[in-house]
């Protein structure tokens, strides 16, 4: 199998969503406006650079019109706007705006020659029993002359990365390893990132242990791919961004009640069960509060006029007071000690990882020992308040 970036990082990202496109190969035609978009800007990138290979430059209007054409041509029904405060004629003019500053800062483009434009790379990766390979797609590649080299890489997202993301950043780092291994005469490889909405230009270099490095933990990535057994979805904002939600049990309702068939198949009778629970849950909630307040001035009439039984017209309402062992708190330092004396006692199996029902058992049976004293002295006692009601049996209906 082959490892790309965009499969390693889908991975990471979610591991079922690295599993329906790449292993169960699952299509579809759904895409996000910024993913169309980027491709856009991309595709028309090149384009610009191949008429300058030819010794043309093109005029900034030609490069709108060519971006416009394609999006016109190629934008269909099934490209999806997640950001509700935009439209799809918003992303078109933000890939314009891209294309419009990159041309009015490095018009005529002489700063370097053009050796590579989306040309397909490839690193190999040496597992245990086998070889693999990592393969990418450089946007475009620079001679400076002299063996100097620069990758550069188009950036159309919204979001601007820290140093620390770039100093992490997998992709170019591999292609630089690509490009040493590609060419005889490289002696400098420079890597920059076009960060296009912002007009930002950052570079970097990689030295041959941040190469190094860069290969070793996309091995052990893929090392670790090829010995999962399940691919569990895992959720986060980038959900909303996602192509395949009709596949995803975290996302396929939501995908499916946004759909135009949704009544018709019957898959709005989820969202009226959900709005219905969530109707009892908040009545709930609100009782719970409501039941708190009462329990707290029922406990100050008790106190104050010194009464257990407590007489309404139609119930009688009894409160319980007395006291029980409580364990410490999970994860505290004192809960530790404890599960450390239950093992060298060898008690540890019948506590059951320290339940409180086990512990307490053991308490009663120990009793008096030096065991049980030793062992309550980990417990501490607490005050506990039982309210029953029930219905007067001294009252008609």
């Amino acid at each position: 199998m082959n490892y790309s970036h965009s499969l390693l990082e889908t991975y990471e990202t979610c591991p079922l969503k690295f599993r329906l496109i790449y292993a169960d190969r699952v299509r579809t035609e759904r895409k996000s406006v910024e993913a169309f978009m980027g491709s856009l800007v991309h595709e028309t990138m090149e384009w610009l650079y191949r008429q300058v290979i030819m010794t043309r430059v093109p005029s900034l209007e030609e490069v709108e019109s060519y971006f416009t054409r394609r999006w016109d041509r190629f934008f269909h029904d099934k490209i999806f706007v997640t950001q509700r405060d935009f439209t799809p004629g918003d992303y078109r003019e933000a890939g314009l705006k891209c294309l419009r500053s990159y041309y009015l800062r490095y018009h005529p483009f002489d700063s370097g020659k053009p050796v590579w434009l989306e040309r397909k790379v490839v690193v190999p990766i040496g597992l245990s029993s086998r070889q693999a390979r990592f393969v990418g797609v450089v946007d475009r590649l620079d001679s400076l002359g002299g063996g100097r080299y620069e990758i550069h890489d188009y950036k159309t997202g919204a979001r601007f990365p820290t140093l620390e993301d770039l100093e992490r950043d997998r992709q170019l780092t591999l292609y630089q390893l690509a490009v040493e291994n590609s060419l005889p005469d490289v002696k400098e490889v420079v890597l920059v990132w076009h960060y296009m909405l912002f007009d930002e230009e950052v570079r970097l270099k990689r030295s041959s242990e941040d190469v190094r490095r860069a290969v070793q933990e996309a091995t052990e990535l893929v090392m670790e791919i090829e010995s999962r057994k399940d691919f569990p979805p895992k959720e986060g904002d980038y959900c909303d961004w996602c192509e395949v939600q009709e596949f995803c049990p975290k996302r396929k309702h939501l995908y499916l009640v946004n759909a135009d068939t949704a009544p018709e198949l019957g898959y709005d009778r989820g969202a009226r069960l959900v709005d219905e629970y969530a109707r009892w849950k908040e009545a709930r909630d609100e009782a719970e509060r409501q039941l708190k307040r009462l329990r707290e001035e029922i406990l100050e009439f008790s106190s104050f006029h010194q009464v257990d039984n407590i007489y309404g017209t139609g119930h009688m309402l009894k409160i319980s007071r007395g006291e029980r062992w409580k364990l410490p708190s999970s994860g505290s330092e004192e809960r530790e000690r404890m599960a450390e004396y239950l093992k060298l006692l060898g008690l540890w199996e019948r506590a059951s990882d320290i339940s409180e029902s086990r512990v307490l058992e053991l308490l009663g049976e120990l009793a008096e020992t030096d065991l049980g004293r030793r062992l309550r002295s980990f417990l501490k006692k607490e005050e506990t308040t039982v309210f029953r009601i029930t219905r007067r049996v001294d009252v008609e209906d």
